[in-house]
């Protein structure tokens, strides 16, 4: 009988060290969740208004850096600042605003080109916000921030859309002033490296 007395006495003990480290777990979870939901409230807002704007810039000038190569990647923060410029008045109106630096032609408005990347990300992102809020409403459970990743996704399908649809095949031939480089095309990148490959080969046999 005593035997039996200190065995639910251990287990009884057992039980209470279990559901005080349970509890101690559970509000160290809420501390980490109200921490990380604050955090993520101050960086929404940003992160809402940059959205649109980086998936347009980055969509519409893709081509034309890639272009441009090390004409763009080499060109201090003030050209960059004249060529993207141009990328985006030359793309959407054919005025570039500086005359000595790259002139990006008129797009010709391909509408294929309004799936991409950033498109992508934002239907994935509003998936995420019906999928989560159907779960949270028949599982009762709380997938965090639905709102504001419907919110985000929404602006990053609006600039990826409209920087797709005027994101155009680069013209190489109006490569006037970039840092006094012309856009260097595959073939010619092909080459120099070839160029380059053999006479490296030629210095090492003499």
């Amino acid at each position: 009988m005593a035997q039996r007395m200190k065995r639910r006495s251990s287990r009884k003990a057992s039980t209470r060290r279990s559901s005080t480290r349970r509890s101690r777990i559970t509000r160290r979870a809420k501390k980490v969740g109200k921490s990380s939901f604050s955090l993520g409230k101050k960086i929404f807002p940003i992160a809402k208004n940059l959205a649109a704007p980086v998936a347009f810039i980055e969509q519409i000038s893709a081509k034309h850096r890639q272009t441009l190569g090390t004409a763009y990647t080499a060109a201090p923060l003030g050209q960059k600042m004249k060529i993207l410029s141009n990328i985006i008045t030359g793309s959407t109106t054919g005025l570039n605003l500086f005359k000595d630096e790259y002139q990006a032609p008129l797009s010709q408005l391909k509408i294929s080109n309004i799936f991409n990347k950033w498109t992508s990300a934002g239907i994935a992102m509003m998936g995420y916000s019906v999928i989560a809020k159907t779960a949270n409403k028949s599982l009762g459970i709380s997938l965090p921030a639905t709102s504001p990743v419907k919110s985000i996704g929404k602006q990053l399908i609006v600039g990826g859309a409209l920087g797709g649809l005027f994101d155009d095949k680069a013209d190489t031939t109006r490569s006037v002033g970039t840092a006094n480089i012309i856009p260097q095309t595959n073939m010619q990148m092909a080459y120099s490296s070839g160029m380059t490959g053999n006479d490296s080969t030629l210095s090492g046999m003499n």
